[in-house]
């Protein structure tokens, strides 16, 4: 019997196990190995009762009092559009998630038509159409639409797809402020990479950050001119094929939920990745091992397998999928394996959950407003807030006895940590220092003065990686090196490469058992699979053709 070992129980590995014990042969081994006492990574969703929780008293069971309310200290919602968010939906459906767990929040609901971002001393309502944006432009939009309307005329640093001066990247700042201005670069972009990311807009990379707005320059010249002729879908024929093959079961009910623009659980999101560990603890050929964090890999000298070391045991498996973050995995390889699992940074954030009685109100009915980067002209009043989820809005449904009640989550730190707490860093940041500051944001941002009826701390250390400029040739080299120097013993997925939404890390999964599965890697051993292996083909064409497929069919349904 041949063993894969996964490693890490997050979203990444919990779906990669899922997609294994679904495709592979039955008489495969999978082991599951995570570290903490807990799968579901980042993703954790704690119903609490009235009271301030923190690093020392988090709730470990769930609470029942009709007073409790839901916070969520990692991701909130699902995008289930594209065809991530159709291979997300066909996990759904696979776990019997059925629409009495689903929540759906439609596009017409005003928290998805309303988002904001804190602006000179205000804050602005961004547009969500042509009509609002001429009639109601809010100050931060000052200078945006000219801008917009120059950009096709502006050159580009492309010729026949090849970049003008040898550089293949560049930051989300610097493509901004060339293709459009300054003022649409450190405001409206600066705010975008606080909310995705935690991260600061001068030093994410364009082309792994934002692919379809490169690949609209790149191939047409504009980014205007790009959007307008289907550059915006980047997904590959692949990824449409792993969508078609999703949508088939049920056509009717994906039809209805990608009419969604997020979805969530009546739960949490915890739901998902507990759904999937109760799967995976129901197949004979799954083990899954908690709280047992892995020290070291050695590839033994057979190059057949390797021996993984635990804290409390020992495991041998033909091939490994490591899901555990990029700088974790260095430390568990010998020294100098790999080039770059530590290029990157990964952001701290400070995740902040307040409730407040129904008689306090917020005033505003969208999903949460941004900040600018920290250069922005007009100081932000509390600096290193990132911004601020409107929860009460972007999620109803959650809290049937208390429909009313007010839940925000404040976001501080990430890249701007040090504005916002200083020299402390996240193992020396006292959680009620956290606390006291997001009080003050809510104070200052919103005019809520009330004490919160709930509340909780929770600090997320290097929680989002930060794909920093020229992340893809560097992800090219290591899928070089992984070829060289472990051959078929590991391959790599998870949010340390190629994406770090949810619907991302099961995508990707998917595609790496998969591609494993089909190759032949996992058998007869005919081709090598990294996860990696996408930066290496050139995309481009491929990506403009797709482009040109999804306009077509957009002109063929308008004409009918």
């Amino acid at each position: 019997m041949s063993c894969i070992a996964v490693l890490g129980g997050g979203i990444s590995g919990l779906s990669a196990a899922y997609y294994l014990a679904r495709l592979a042969p039955s008489t495969t081994k999978i082991l599951l190995i995570e570290g903490k006492d807990r799968v579901g990574g980042w993703i954790r969703s704690c119903r609490v009762a009235p009271g301030h929780y923190s690093r020392d008293n988090l709730p470990q069971q769930q609470s029942n009092s009709k007073d409790s309310l839901l916070f969520e200290a990692g991701p909130r919602g699902l995008r289930p559009d594209g065809p991530n968010g159709a291979i997300l939906l066909e996990m759904i459906q696979g776990l019997n998630l059925d629409d009495e767990r689903l929540l759906g929040v439609p596009k017409s609901d005003p928290s998805v038509k309303n988002r904001y971002i804190y602006y000179d001393g205000k804050i602005n309502t961004i547009p969500s159409g042509p009509v609002s944006l001429l009639l109601r432009k809010p100050p931060i939009f000052k200078s945006v639409i000219l801008a917009g309307a120059l950009e096709p005329f502006r050159s580009s640093r492309f010729v026949n797809g090849e970049p003008k001066n040898g550089i293949e990247d560049e930051s989300m700042y610097d493509f901004m402020k060339r293709r459009f201005n300054e003022h649409t670069a450190i405001n409206l972009m600066g705010a975008i990479a606080h909310g995705v990311y935690a991260g600061d807009v001068k030093q994410l990379s364009i082309q792994s950050t934002l692919r379809m707005l490169y690949e609209a320059e790149k191939n047409y010249g504009s980014v205007i001119v790009g959007m307008m002729r289907g550059a915006s879908n980047t997904s590959t024929m692949r990824e449409r094929g792993m969508a078609v093959r999703s949508r088939d079961k049920d056509p009717e009910w994906f039809g209805r939920m990608e009419k969604m623009s997020v979805l969530g659980f009546r739960d949490g999101m915890e739901t998902l990745p507990d759904s999937l560990r109760s799967w995976l603890e129901q197949r004979p050929n799954v083990e899954i091992i908690r709280n047992d964090p892995v020290e070291s890999i050695q590839p033994l000298d057979s190059g057949k397998e390797s021996k993984i070391k635990t804290r409390s045991n020992e495991f041998y498996a033909d091939h490994i999928i490591s899901t555990v973050p990029s700088f974790t995995l260095e430390k568990l390889l010998e020294s100098d394996s790999l080039p770059h699992l530590s290029h990157n940074p990964a952001s701290d954030v400070a995740v902040v959950n307040f409730a407040y009685a129904p008689e306090v109100k917020l005033g505003y009915t969208g999903f949460g407003f941004l900040t600018p980067h920290r250069d922005t002209k007009y100081r932000v009043p509390v600096p290193g807030t990132l911004g601020v989820i409107f929860d009460s809005n972007a999620m109803r449904g959650q809290e049937t006895d208390q429909p009313d009640a007010v839940k925000l989550t404040a976001m501080i730190g990430g890249a701007d940590w040090k504005d916002a707490f200083g020299k402390a860093t996240i193992d020396e940041l006292d959680p009620g220092v956290a606390y006291n500051y997001a009080r003050k944001a809510m104070s200052v941002f919103l005019n809520l003065h009330d004490k919160p009826t709930h509340s909780m701390v929770n600090l997320q250390k290097k929680c989002i990686p930060q794909y920093i400029v020229g992340h893809e040739g560097r992800m090219r080299e290591l899928h070089h090196v992984i070829k060289q120097n472990y051959g078929h013993l590991m391959s790599l997925t998870g949010a340390s490469y190629m994406g770090v939404s949810v619907p991302d890390c099961i995508k990707n999964s998917r595609m790496l058992v998969e591609e494993l599965l089909v190759s032949g890697a996992l058998g007869s051993r005919e081709k090598v699979v990294t996860g990696l292996g996408r930066t290496v083909e050139s995309n481009s064409k491929e990506l403009k053709d797709g482009a040109r497929i999804s306009r077509g069919t957009v002109d063929v349904i308008m004409k009918s």
